[in-house]
């Protein structure tokens, strides 16, 4: 056999192989239609089944659906009627608690006047108990004040009625003196009659005939026989006597035996060295 029929008959025996195989793989995949048709006949009876079934489970779904929609808008319009009254009472309680902040914030404001009035009054109060301390003090400085005015008041009593007793004892001694000077022709003033007054002065004007006159009179208390002295700064002059006086002027006469020197206008005179 030559090597073209070998190939030939290589060729053969390897397309009968796939001719075979073609064949096995047709018998493989071969349908049975009608019984594949009866399977799909009593498939669709039992999915048309499955969906009246499921057509009633929907139905009965959409009632319990719609009864659960009914009570859902029941128990809602419950909710709602329930959140109105709750929103009615939040509002109440926002009235309520916005008067109670009110009232709260009253009673801050009183409580606050209270606690400045009440320290006010503590100030008052020491100053009160200061002040009532100083008075107690002072009652007790005027208690013992009038204490010790009663002891002198006592005492001044007791001295007065003493001093009583003596006056009356005086008074009855000046009564006997009374007599007696007027039994003899005396009056008060004779024994010191002749004693000036102290007063001072100036010489006014001086004449020839050792007379002079001087810028006090009987308004000073002067009369005639009174004697007054006479100097110039720390220099004694002499002495004078009043032989006339008027209310603001006098007359006086040097004592010759006392003159120590020449009296002189502007010269002072006076009674403090009699």
């Amino acid at each position: 056999m030559t090597l073209v029929g070998k190939i030939f008959t290589v060729l053969i025996l390897v397309m009968s192989i796939l001719f075979m195989a073609f064949a096995m793989m047709v018998f493989a995949t071969h349908t049975n239609w009608k019984e594949t048709a009866e399977k799909l006949k009593l498939k669709s009876t039992q999915q048309q089944q499955l969906n009246d079934q499921a057509k009633l489970d929907l139905e009965a779904v959409k009632r319990v659906l719609a009864l659960e929609q009914a009570s859902r808008r029941h128990a809602l319009a419950v909710a709602q009627t329930r959140l109105n009254q709750a929103l009615q009472q939040l509002e109440q309680q926002a009235a309520l608690l916005n008067q109670k902040e009110s009232q709260l914030n009253d009673a801050n404001v009183a409580v606050k006047s209270a606690e400045e009035r009440l320290t006010a009054l503590a100030a008052e109060i020491l100053d009160a108990r200061q002040k009532l301390k100083l008075a107690q003090q002072e009652r007790d400085d005027v208690f013992l004040k009038v204490v010790e005015l009663t002891d002198k008041l006592n005492q001044s009593e007791t001295t007065r009625q003493l001093l009583d007793d003596r006056n009356g004892q005086l008074v009855n001694q000046i009564a006997d003196m009374d007599r007696v000077m007027q039994k003899h022709g005396l009056t008060v003033n004779s024994l010191v009659a002749h004693i000036p007054p102290k007063v001072e002065g100036v010489v006014m004007d001086v004449s020839g005939s050792d007379l002079v006159e001087i810028s006090i009179g009987h308004d000073d208390g002067l009369k005639v026989g009174h004697s007054l002295d006479v100097f110039r700064g720390s220099t004694y002059l002499g002495r004078i006597v009043i032989r006339k006086t008027a209310p603001d002027r006098a007359v006086g006469e040097m004592v010759k035996e006392l003159k120590r020197g020449q009296i002189k206008k502007g010269d002072h005179v006076t009674t403090k060295l009699s």
